[in-house]
């Protein structure tokens, strides 16, 4: 009866061990794929679109078209990103890999808005750094003349470090 017990003395906290270390594996969450997204935006040219999408399957092709017909086809990269001009592109832009989900990238118009959005804000926060530097602040000028929605943002984020910064 000795041996019996000594064994589950050395039995039983191995497998209350192995129960404990079992629910921690098995209730660890999985990494889950991330789904894969995509957006518009214009280009110089006002013809076309810059179409970028990333988190789709790396190294596979990567169809994008509009809703005037097919627009074309890129390669994802390594990292599942791809990027790709298309000419002519109307209504609803959208992406889509062999056996994979149809993404909604956008349209031309949302792209003209990001467009918007991303230069005032660019323009804001250089407006505001260079007011905060130096308390005073011109729009750069340049060959290229400075885009509107820049030049707005830029005042705007001038105004904002001045009020902050400069006044006192």
């Amino acid at each position: 009866m000795n041996g019996r017990r000594v064994r589950l003395a050395v039995l039983a906290p191995l497998a209350v061990s192995s129960l404990a270390f079992g629910a921690v594996t098995f209730s660890a969450p999985n990494a889950a794929a991330a789904t894969p997204t995509c957006g518009v935006r214009n280009t110089d040219n006002p013809k076309n679109l810059l179409v970028s999408g990333k988190d789709f399957k790396p190294n596979k092709a990567v169809a994008v078209e509009s809703a005037s017909g097919a627009e074309g086809t890129v390669r994802a990269d390594a990292s599942g990103v791809f990027s790709l001009t298309v000419t002519d592109a109307s209504g609803t832009v959208s992406a889509q890999q062999i056996g994979g989900p149809e993404v909604k990238c956008g349209t031309a118009e949302q792209g003209e808005q990001k467009n918007a959005q991303e230069q005032y804000a660019a323009g804001f926060q250089q407006g505001f750094q260079k007011m905060r530097e130096t308390c005073k602040a011109e729009v750069p000028q340049g060959a290229v003349a400075v885009d509107e929605n820049f030049r707005q943002g830029f005042n705007d984020g001038a105004a904002k470090a001045e009020q902050r910064f400069c006044k006192g």
